[in-house]
């Protein structure tokens, strides 16, 4: 069962609590899938997660038409299969619900007023659909 982990952001931006989190995701050992359906933001992301730290940064990769990649942070704008991740971030966008499910645990981070009202019935929906684990956060 997929274990849904909600953060709550104090305001709209959400790339510093993203790169947080799966800076601390990656030190625990996790492989995981950042899901950002935009490729502009994905780009932008990319160098963020190089540089949103003065001495650190979290080694990742862009999966490119469903190559192989070895790096325990992959970023993705579509569906990937056989990196081996167990663990999923949410980075914008919502990513299709079968493939949600394939994953041990999805990390999202929900913004404050509406735009979180409607993440949060997202979940709600994709946690009747597919049988979701029980969420947090």
């Amino acid at each position: 069962m997929t274990r849904l982990e909600f953060h709550e952001l104090a305001g709209e931006k959400r790339a510093r609590e993203l790169a947080g989190l799966v800076d601390r995701l990656y030190r625990d050992g996790r492989r995981v899938v950042i899901w950002v359906a935009d490729p502009g933001r994905l780009r932008i992301l990319d160098d963020y997660l190089w540089t949103f730290e003065k001495l650190a940064f979290v080694p990742h990769a862009i999966w490119v038409d469903g190559g192989q990649v070895d790096e325990a942070v992959v970023l993705a704008a579509e569906p990937v299969a056989g990196h081996g991740a167990d663990t999923l971030v949410v980075g914008d966008g919502l990513p299709p619900g079968e493939w949600i499910a394939t994953f041990d645990e999805v990390h999202d981070l929900i913004p404050p007023g509406d735009a979180g009202d409607r993440r949060r019935e997202f979940w709600q929906g994709w946690h009747d659909e597919f049988g979701g684990g029980e969420s947090g956060g």
